[in-house]
């Protein structure tokens, strides 16, 4: 019994020894995130932030220094503040799905300060950029930070690893940049699905940019840093990876879709198709239709001959002059020849536009005719003129 007792005091003293040793060497111990692992959050407001993506390090203190899973959610982004100075307001709620997205959450949260956080962009000066510069070395890098102290706007760490994606360095292997581009081809989907549909989407895989998101396994976050246009892109990148959140500004060339015409809304058979209802729109080659029609003016009036879906392309068969006749519609016949016009009553056979050619059936007589649609009711037979010899 006293052997077993002593086996436990032993091991309870290297327990202890081991956690002390472990704060020595990384100047926090940093515990591991299970189902039974409760959080305290401090929430923060006002705050002013220099960058337009905003994270949950930003506005969100954790009530242990070092509390565990900090490191991984701190770099979480939550949303995009307005450049122009207006204020955005975020929710208690959106801050717990952030949680959610950054994969390491816990059971039980506790949250305490205001309910929501107001936050402010500001732009940054000249000496921000240049001593953010100075300090990197480089114009592009993504940080990966062992720091365990929380500041509202940014952070400073006395460990601070940077990779640098200078112009000389070397690109990635063929494999590495096929697997990294995927993940942003499915970024893209998520995060511009209009964007992927107006637009083919190449990633040049012999760019720097990739060699910092090398690790990477996923993206979190992605943001147009220039206009999106026909032509070279530039998109930020944030992707989680083994060692923490990375980032990079990525080359992406667009390259625009051609344009046919779809509906704006469901139309039925019968339909006069107005202004209003239709809408040019990109799309595949590989997913037009050859028959697809790509000038608006050309159905401006039209009538509708088979049931037209919102954002499907119209087809040329799928349109028509308006019906002026219906089959089984009662007509006035006009017969025209040498001057004189003779006028009588008729059924229509067929449907016609007009000028088109349809049969009619005349009353009294009953007798079977070709006339052509003049207008609403109205159907004409022109005979020549006798000859006098």
């Amino acid at each position: 019994m006293l052997f077993f007792r002593r086996i436990l005091i032993f091991a309870a003293m290297t327990l202890i020894v081991s956690k002390a040793g472990a704060q020595d060497y990384g100047g926090a111990f940093n515990a591991s995130v299970d189902a039974g692992t409760r959080w305290g959050f401090r929430i923060i407001s006002p705050v002013t932030v220099t960058s337009s993506i905003v994270r949950l390090g930003d506005v969100v203190q954790p009530v242990d220094p070092n509390q565990a899973g900090w490191q991984r959610l701190r770099r979480a982004a939550i949303g995009l503040v307005p450049v122009s100075g207006e204020a955005m307001t975020i929710r208690r709620e959106r801050l717990g799905k952030a949680i959610l997205a950054a994969e390491a959450t816990p059971r039980m949260i506790d949250w305490f300060g205001p309910n929501e956080v107001r936050v402010v962009y500001r732009q940054p000066t000249p000496d921000e950029v240049a001593a953010r510069r100075a300090k990197s070395g480089v114009n592009d890098f993504h940080t990966i930070t062992n720091d365990h102290s929380v500041n509202a706007v940014g952070y400073e760490s006395s460990t601070d690893q940077r990779i640098p994606t200078q112009a000389n360095a070397p690109a990635l292997s063929h494999i590495d940049a096929k697997r990294v581009i995927h993940w942003i081809e499915i970024a893209m989907e998520q995060f511009y699905p209009d964007v992927d549909d107006a637009y083919a989407v190449e990633v040049p895989a012999d760019q720097t940019e990739l060699v910092a998101l090398q690790s990477m396994s996923g993206v979190t976050h992605m943001e147009a840093v220039t206009p999106i246009d026909d032509g070279p892109c530039r998109f930020l990148v944030v992707a989680r990876s083994i060692n923490g959140p990375i980032e990079s500004e990525v080359n992406v060339n667009l390259v625009s879709y051609p344009e046919v015409v779809v509906p704006t809304r469901s139309m039925g058979r019968g339909h006069r198709i107005q202004e209003t209802d239709i809408t040019l729109k990109r799309m595949a080659p590989e997913n037009i239709d050859p028959n697809a029609v790509a000038d608006m003016s050309v159905l401006i009036g039209q009538e509708v001959r088979a049931n037209l879906r919102v954002g499907q392309a119209i087809r040329h068969d799928q349109f028509g002059f308006p019906i002026l006749i219906h089959r089984g519609d009662l007509v006035e016949v006009r017969v025209i020849g040498g001057g004189v016009t003779v006028t009588t009553n008729g059924k229509s056979l067929g449907d016609g536009s007009e000028s088109d050619l349809i049969e009619i059936e005349t009353i009294n007589p009953r007798k079977r005719l070709l006339a052509r649609v003049a207008q609403h009711g109205v159907v004409e037979i022109v005979t020549r003129s006798p000859i006098v010899r």
